[in-house]
């Protein structure tokens, strides 16, 4: 059994990006913070078949194809809206390739640290932990500088160093 590769594939001309990409790094224009994540065209993800959906027939394969897509955190910077990043549970993020997104073309970029913070979920709750060794993160305005877990919800303004995001939950 393969392993299974998951990506985005921009609306705008149809390019496979990693799972993380914010724009297409194809066309440069497609916005892929909103593009749920998928497994690489010609693969399957694998399938725990229950007993009654084993012998549903096609109706069970379309739904299942049509699961939706997995929650992430939309990160919209304050200064300019139009720059967001789409975020996985698990995922880091920083301004190096460090962590798993890389944030590019934010405000103050350079008081950012290479890896800076993780987003995690527990249930439907999900936290943001500070995971630099240095710089900080706020959370609707509250400092922290050490790595414990701190609930974000939608709306919540978050800082990493000196550039601000509004949170929102898909």
């Amino acid at each position: 059994m393969s392993d299974i590769v998951y990506v985005k594939y921009c609306p705008l001309c149809g390019a496979e990006n990693p799972r993380q990409q914010p724009f297409c790094l194809t066309c440069q224009d497609g916005d892929l913070t909103t593009v749920a994540v998928e497994p690489r065209r010609g693969q399957q993800p694998p399938v725990e078949a229950e007993p009654e959906t084993a012998s549903a027939g096609p109706e069970a394969a379309v739904e299942a194809a049509e699961a939706p897509a997995p929650p992430t955190v939309v990160l919209e910077v304050i200064d300019d809206p139009t720059i967001r990043f789409a975020v996985l549970e698990g995922q880091t993020i920083g301004r190096t390739e460090k962590a798993d997104l890389v944030l590019r073309g934010v405000p103050k970029l350079d008081w950012i640290s290479g890896m800076h913070a993780k987003f995690l979920r527990r249930g439907e709750q999900w936290y943001v932990q500070h995971v630099a060794e240095t710089n900080f993160i706020r959370v609707d305005g509250e400092l922290y500088r050490g790595h414990q877990e701190v609930a974000i919800y939608d709306g919540t303004i978050l800082v990493l160093s000196l550039t601000a995001f509004r949170v929102k939950l898909t």
